[in-house]
């Protein structure tokens, strides 16, 4: 072997050694970068209280699924837009390595998306179902590494239907917001039970039950068109509840009505003086033929009611998504308030 090749030998050796440590550096660095920018999560997102008053449902969710909750949660104001990216920062690795691991990423997809729109009563401008969960898979000189995003797919935004540019959508929050203060603003300083009274008796009172209302699900529907179904009056409910710092939970599930019919449904449940109580506004506010006013005993039927009344005609569901696992809801206190 002559001098120059063992000469071009040592410099090549040289540079490969180099560039193995570079590439290790680099790793390290982004593991180490990636760790820190995942486990700061939660700090972050607490600070973001005024959005998020409770999460009861984000406390359910696995590490998994709360790395994604977060990442939504983070960009909650980014959303006005419709075409947002949002990054999901956090190591999906073993889970896309395990077996069914897609699916398994895809069912913590469904429930992180489920739970912050239960945890968060007013993103009526978006439609969780245009939006899109995607994988980018980059292979570096020693690993192959999986990058999580969202963003809007093949629609060109995932705003809900009537929604079409960020104006609106300002426009929009900015008429609830000022529902809400003005629904507040002389409650405020009130106990609890009047609190959660008022709110109550004013949505039975602006809101009528109507299944052909354009925003018939939501807190827009329900409290500047005035028109919504159980959904509009349960996340209003919510909506002004967190407001006045009260906890309060969205339920999803059936319930059986005055004729025998079981039906989908939404409630609340409601935490006051430490025990938890169930309140169906929708129901306390039935259609009247024919016009008139309904008395204040069929106004309050559902009104802080304990479980052993409840339960006889509803049941919440178990399941965040419907292929997730358990999930609990509050027991409710025996008897009513």
């Amino acid at each position: 072997m002559n001098k120059n090749f063992k000469n071009a030998l040592k410099i090549f050796l040289c540079i490969f050694c180099i560039g193995i440590a570079f590439v290790f550096a680099y790793e390290t660095y982004e593991n180490q970068n990636q760790k820190q920018e995942t486990n700061t999560v939660d700090t972050n997102t607490e600070s973001t209280s005024s959005i998020i008053n409770n999460r009861y449902y984000y406390y359910q969710l696995d590490s998994y699924a709360k790395i994604i909750y977060d990442a939504i949660a983070r960009n909650i104001e980014n959303l006005r837009t419709g075409d947002y990216r949002i990054d999901i920062n956090g190591d999906f690795s073993d889970l896309l390595n395990q077996e069914n691991g897609q699916k398994k990423l895809n069912i913590a997809y469904d429930e992180a998306v489920n739970a912050i729109n239960l945890d968060i009563p007013n993103l009526f401008y978006i439609d969780f179902s245009k939006m899109y969960l995607n994988i980018e898979t980059t292979t570096s000189f020693l690993t192959k590494k999986n990058k999580l995003y969202i963003d809007s797919g093949n629609e060109a935004k995932y705003f809900s239907s009537g929604f079409y540019t960020p104006i609106e959508v300002r426009m929009a929050k900015g008429k609830v917001e000022t529902i809400k203060s003005e629904i507040i603003k002389d409650i405020k300083d009130d106990k609890p039970y009047d609190k959660i009274k008022k709110v109550h008796d004013y949505l039975i009172d602006k809101i009528e039950y109507d299944s052909n209302a354009a925003n018939k699900n939501t807190v827009y529907g329900a409290m500047i068109e005035n028109k919504c179904v159980c959904e509009g009056y349960a996340r209003s409910f919510k909506y002004i509840l967190n407001e006045l710092g009260i906890n309060s939970i969205l339920v999803v599930g059936v319930a059986k009505n005055s004729s025998g019919k079981t039906e989908s449904h939404m409630w609340n449940y409601v935490e006051l003086d430490d025990k938890w109580y169930a309140v169906d506004v929708t129901w306390d506010d039935p259609i009247v033929y024919g016009g008139g006013t309904i008395g204040d005993e069929i106004k309050h039927k559902y009104f802080l009611l304990g479980g052993r009344e409840f339960l006889k005609n509803h049941v919440g569901n178990v399941k965040i998504s419907s292929e997730g696992k358990e999930i609990t809801l509050p027991t409710l206190n025996d008897d009513n308030y």
